[in-house]
């Protein structure tokens, strides 16, 4: 790696020394790069930064970001203060491993090396030179560099910034973000941070920018996609902390309630769902020793519950981000949950698994002190389970269905599954809510449920066969067959021998329960 970069090296500093001699630099005078080098695989150069900027950073040391071959990100490093506006810094290339975007930071990304605050949406050629893919980004802590102080972000740096990278990422001091659609329309998704660890990655194609505009009535150019990341406070704020209260947790982290509004001029529209998982992150009000009771949950101000949200969680020396996913927007938290037991599972082959998911709110005992796990599940109540484990809402209406009465319990939830594709009724018109589920229907939903979470366990031929080749009955599968062999092949069926699926026998609320746990370590729901 040393020798391309000694290579690709040489076009910036004949660069940076051109741009040395026509445009000498003074202290004070604006934020530029000099005397960048590379010698024996270190990178050395200085930062000049204007009396504004020398402000923002308020004593901080000047952050320089290093990239290589392919606009690779190799590191970072601080750049020391030396005199008033003059700072310095080495960096060894020679050692430094490449990283990815997501194990370097979401707070201060590295897509960021086009622009100075203070001078938002401007870019310097000496910065970033493209024909030899080395150079220095320069960050300053505390300032969103292309968005101001209001949240407006500026077109033409936004779509300089897609041009280097079409999944970009901003930070902003506000909690509202305007973003003009014309140049949002030009990346794939962004990502849209805050320093005390609150994100939103928006993905651009799902918002269908065009009809978006067409639907208000203006041309794309008029449109402004606002997001909002406000954490609560006052009684709104209090509610959530009852209803945390109420299910027997600790709240740990801020309720943040996250919008994405369409402007235009007068006219305003919410989107309220995207048709794909959406990311957006939380920081917890402290570092968490262990993760592992923890979950992030969505508030309903209309009922005051608290459901289950597909949620990972990554800790630094400072701060734990909690990372939600979902494909619609609402307000978020992060929970300490209560712990549950239930008195005959004790000693039960699922009972981690049955007792982590009722922590997390998926699943619910038959009383206060008992699962059954031996008791066959029914239709009705499976799906319920899976549209939980998704962190579906639950609505739409059930009236294809002869035998499903609208003032069920399940009404709305087999609606809500049957809407995402997770399960169907028979021909005759019928759902059959309270039928005992077969093992083999368990395996095709959740087979179903990956697929809807984004995850291609598209197989072969070949790899379909193998899937099931130990197993004697597979060809009693039927129907099934394919999607059985998926859930084999994920880990997340077993057979109830090593050699037997039995996948026409009635499934229980343990295996049922497993399998759903085993999904949402599949697809990265929980972790």
């Amino acid at each position: 790696m040393t020798k391309v970069l000694l290579n690709k090296t040489a076009g910036l500093i004949a660069s940076l020394m051109i741009v040395s001699m026509l445009l000498p630099v003074l202290a004070f005078a604006s934020a530029a790069f000099q005397n960048v080098s590379y010698n024996n695989g270190t990178v050395t150069g200085t930062v000049y930064v204007d009396d504004a900027t020398y402000s923002l950073l308020n004593g901080n040391n000047v952050v320089v970001h290093v990239y290589g071959d392919g606009n690779k990100f190799l590191g970072t490093t601080n750049a020391v203060y030396g005199t008033y506006g003059k700072y310095t810094f080495s960096f060894d290339v020679a050692s430094a491993t490449y990283a990815t975007y997501a194990t370097y930071s979401t707070y201060f990304p590295y897509t960021l090396k086009y622009f100075y605050p203070g001078n938002a949406g401007s870019v310097t050629d000496t910065v970033y030179d493209p024909s030899s893919n080395i150079g220095g980004g320069v960050f300053f802590p505390g300032t969103g560099s292309i968005v101001d102080s209001n949240g407006n972000v500026d077109g033409n740096a936004l779509s300089n910034l897609f041009a280097s990278n079409k999944n970009a990422s901003i930070t902003t001091t506000s909690d509202v973000v305007l973003l003009p659609a014309d140049a949002l329309i030009k990346g794939e998704s962004l990502t849209i941070a805050m320093a005390d660890g609150t994100s939103y990655t928006l993905p651009i194609a799902a918002l269908k920018l065009e009809e978006l505009a067409k639907s208000l009535g203006v041309e794309l150019k008029d449109l402004v996609i606002r997001v909002e990341m406000k954490q609560l406070t006052g009684d709104a704020a209090a509610k959530v902390t009852d209803a945390v209260y109420a299910a027997g947790g600790k709240q740990v982290a801020p309720a943040i309630d996250f919008k994405v509004i369409a402007v235009a001029g007068s006219k305003q529209q919410e989107i309220t769902t995207f048709g794909q998982y959406v990311t957006r992150t939380i920081g917890l009000n402290e570092v968490a020793a262990d993760t592992t009771g923890l979950v992030g949950v969505l508030f309903n101000p209309v009922t005051g519950e608290l459901s289950f949200v597909p949620t990972t969680f990554a800790s630094t020396d400072d701060q734990t981000i909690a990372s939600l996913q979902r494909n619609g927007n609402s307000i978020y938290t992060v929970v300490q949950a209560k712990a549950v037991s239930f008195a005959d599972l004790a000693g039960n082959w699922a009972q981690k698994d049955v007792e982590a998911l009722a922590s997390k709110l998926i699943v619910k005992g038959t009383s206060a002190t008992k699962f059954e796990p031996k008791r066959n599940i029914t239709r009705a109540e499976f799906a319920a389970l899976v549209v939980r484990a998704l962190g579906l809402e639950v609505s739409g209406s059930t009236s294809k269905f002869k035998d499903v009465a609208s003032d069920k319990w399940y009404a709305a939830t087999i609606a809500t599954a049957v809407n995402a594709g997770l399960i169907t009724g028979y021909e005759d018109g019928t759902f059959k809510p309270n039928a005992n589920i077969t093992r083999k229907e368990l395996a095709a939903i959740v087979t179903r449920a990956i697929k809807f979470a984004g995850k291609d366990v598209t197989l072969t031929d070949a790899q379909l066969s193998a899937a099931l080749a130990s197993f004697k009955d597979a060809a009693s599968l039927g129907w099934a067959k394919d999607e059985v062999a998926v859930a084999v092949s994920e880990g997340i069926v077993k057979g109830q021998t090593a050699t037997m699926v039995v996948g026409d026998a009635n499934a229980n609320r343990a295996e049922a329960a497993t399998m759903i746990a085993r999904f949402l370590g599949d697809v990265g729901f929980v972790k």
